[in-house]
């Protein structure tokens, strides 16, 4: 079971609604020196712990400091007043020494009111510089916020942000040129789609506050040049903060299909001649028709669970491509604008657009795969595409690759438990606070429609759909956390800092309330009695009527090897990692033959195969149960012993008395100084009362013969925790919030 302490996050969002409404003057600066001393209209996420600064010469435009963004979805925030021109900012990628290329995705956001966010500029990798350089967007005049996000974290790398400034504009008596298209304004060199309008209008602004602009001309270029024609007359002077309006007439009487060019508005602005705009427009109902299916698709990259597909040029504005794992039927349809994340007959739409190598997610390793590719023209309800062939390809991802790493060991050695903690043991430790940008983002999250993504839990199979960048929004009924596969309340080693608290290939994203809080501590099981069931997973008794919980048959297997993963590599003297558990706790009687049944019944699927050569790119180390399911057979797990000739298989289910669950009060509910603990229906029998925070550390530790306890919990830290009773013959569970 995962907890995760909510007091830090709900203070930091409501810290930064409040925040909202002081809006800071323009021109507006930030030094970014003090996170804690943030000038009026800057607000920052960057969680309640951690580090929050950089000091480094090459990380830092003015001493002392810049402002250190290390987790997916922290945020500087800027609200001000009046009408900005461009978002001025140091930054630079940070990673591990000797590291060249930054990797990760941080974005530019504006927006009118604080809630609905624009991207104005990307940075994906190489696009972020690594050393301090400055950089600049457009914010536009309808913006009052700008948002500097790390949208996508990739573990090892992260960002520094110094000298924050926003801009009204140069001003003063030079003029400068400002051109909106439909409310949205434009930067030299952006595109823009009219459609089949026979007319569209271009805002020219002055933005300086003393100096004219003079518009002396409109300068054409591109195959449909002629098609594009204005009846104003040149030079037009606009004064400082006005605009005029240029109507562009669009020829009626043009050749169906799509008409291009580039629109060059000349002007005495020094710093822009000319200002370019690029226009689609289109004659008709569609765009032209290609004249050729895309050329040859090859794999720049495939392996267990990432393909990168190459696509090779043709005559064609983009290209839709499908991906299935049978023979792919279906054709688009004229008209029809495919996103990525929809399926067509079955097939995955992996991409709708400019020629680019194409990223496929949700790839499974040893799967075969079809793929369909079609050249198109147009946008929107005007896509035009060229069905009459398209290209295609068939190909395999790898499977499992263990290659050396065990060396010669085989599950004949009589010394096989204590060589494989020695093989598996050493590897590179990823925080758990980098759980979400490593697995989350680079792993489980796949592409649905509207540019959202999708996550299954993987206890119940639930569909969390969000929009990245992905975090663990406590504030969402539906919110996915870090689960444990094998609780952290069993483990022999209980510190949050430990590699084993982290483990890649013990922690899966499940559903926090409906999931992770139902599994709590309990032994998994199948059930005979259900009595509570959310999606696949369900809560209930088994044959021998103890509490237990059971997931969906797609997570039992994986779930197994897991909990056998986690004790072959860290039980050691002093740490035990056994099955059972060897940590008197509620929930100790997990069944080891129940997990070794279920390791047969659902050997390691595509998804899991997957997952596996991920993490093992990632940690460096691999789980020897997904590559040799066998070898469980020749574990004892309850006391890390060799068991010769795979004996320890195929025993019966061991029938383990259950506890009597009794209820048990806990007043004041919340609490904030004492909490007072009803025992009295243990009958003034012992009992161990155990209480743990979100993050399943133990805060309190006791036991007792009378009828009540009484905790100081003045100092505990806010947030929810659950309190567990054990007594000899009778047990009970509840939660109780601390503010």
């Amino acid at each position: 079971m995962n907890m995760k302490k909510i007091y830090g996050f709900a203070v930091a969002a409501f810290a930064g609604i409040g925040m909202a409404f002081s809006q800071a003057t323009l021109p507006a600066f930030w030094n970014c020196n003090d996170p804690a001393a943030a000038p009026t209209g800057f607000t920052l996420n960057q969680g309640t712990s951690g580090t929050f600064v950089y000091t480094s010469a090459s990380l830092v435009k003015s001493t002392p400091a810049s402002i250190r963004l290390d987790v997916t979805g922290e945020w500087i925030k800027i609200n001000w007043t009046g009408n900005a021109d461009t978002l001025w900012f140091y930054a630079s990628g940070t990673g591990a020494s000797g590291v060249t290329a930054w990797k990760g995705t941080f974005d530019v956001e504006v927006s009118a009111d604080g809630s609905t966010w624009t991207s104005v500029k990307k940075y994906v990798d190489t696009d972020m510089p690594m050393g301090t350089k400055q950089q600049w967007v457009q914010v536009g005049s309808a913006a009052r916020f700008a948002r500097l996000i790390f949208t996508s974290k990739t573990s090892g790398y992260n960002l520094a942000i110094d000298d924050i400034e926003v801009r009204p504009g140069k001003g003063g008596a030079k003029p400068e040129i400002k051109v909106d298209y439909s409310g949205k304004t434009l930067q030299s060199g952006n595109e823009i789609r009219v459609g089949n309008a026979n007319s569209f209008d271009l805002t020219i602004k002055n933005n300086s506050t003393l100096g004219d602009l003079i518009v002396s001309g409109l300068q054409k270029s591109g195959t449909h040049a002629a098609d594009f024609t204005t009846a104003q007359s040149f030079p037009v002077t606009v004064k400082a903060g006005e605009s005029t309006t240029l109507a562009i007439d669009v020829n009626q009487s043009a050749s169906a299909g799509s008409l291009k060019a580039t629109l060059g508005i000349l002007s005495n602005d020094s710093l822009q001649l000319p200002f370019n705009v690029n226009v689609y427009a289109i004659r008709g109902s569609l765009a032209t028709e290609p004249t050729s299916a895309p050329g040859a698709l090859n794999l720049v990259s495939n392996l267990a669970w990432k393909s990168v597909l190459g696509i090779t040029t043709s005559n064609a504005d983009g290209y839709l491509v499908m991906l299935s794992t049978s023979p792919i039927t279906a054709t688009p349809t004229d008209g029809v604008a495919y996103q990525r994340g929809e399926y067509l007959g079955g097939a995955r739409i992996m991409h709708a657009g400019a020629l680019a190598n194409v990223n496929f997610d949700n790839i499974w390793g040893n799967t075969k795969y079809y793929l369909k590719a079609y050249a198109y023209n147009g946008y929107d309800s005007y896509v035009n595409y060229f069905s009459t062939t398209a290209s295609t390809l068939e190909y395999t991802t790898p499977g499992l690759n263990p290659g050396s790493f065990y060396g010669s060991l085989t599950s004949a050695d009589t010394l096989l438990v204590s060589k494989l903690r020695g093989i598996v043991r050493p590897h590179f430790q990823v925080y758990y606070s980098n759980f979400g940008a490593t697995m989350a983002s680079n792993f489980d999250a796949r592409d649905t429609t509207d540019g959202k993504k999708v996550i299954n839990c993987f206890y119940t199979g639930f569909p969390y759909v969000f929009t990245p960048p992905f975090f663990f929004d406590v504030a969402d009924q539906n919110y996915l956390s870090r689960e444990h596969s094998y609780p952290y309340s069993w483990m022999g080693e209980p510190s949050q800092d430990s590699a084993n608290y982290s483990d890649l290939y013990l922690l899966y994203l499940v559903h926090q309330n409906k999931g992770n809080a139902v599994r709590s501590n309990y032994p998994m099981n199948n059930l005979k009695t259900v009595t509570m069931n959310f999606y696949g997973g369900k809560f209930g008794t088994d044959s021998s009527g103890g509490f237990a919980y059971e997931p969906r048959d797609f997570a039992k297997g994986a779930l197994s090897r897991s909990n056998f993963y986690i004790c072959a590599t860290y039980n050691r003297t002093g740490a035990p990692f056994t099955i059972p558990t060897a940590n008197e706790f509620l929930g100790m009687n997990q069944d080891q033959n129940v997990l070794k049944r279920w390791n047969k019944q659902f050997p390691p699927n595509g998804w899991e195969i997957a997952r596996h050569e991920y993490i093992a790119s990632v940690q460096k180390n691999r789980n020897p149960f997904v590559d040799y399911p066998d070898w469980a057979c020749f574990i004892d797990f309850s006391s890390m012993k060799y068991a010769k000739g795979g004996s320890a298989c195929g025993g019966p289910t061991i029938a383990v008395k259950p506890l009597t669950v009794v209820n048990v009060k806990v007043y004041p509910n919340p609490s904030s100084d004492v909490m007072h603990i009803d025992l009295s229906n243990f009958n003034g029998s012992d009992v161990k009362v155990t209480v743990v925070d979100f993050y399943e550390r133990t805060v309190f530790e006791g036991k007792s013969q009378s009828g009540s306890m009484t905790l100081d919990v003045k100092g505990w830290s806010a947030g929810q925790y659950l309190v567990l009773i054990h007594g000899a013959a009778q047990q009970a569970v509840t939660t109780v919030m601390v503010n």
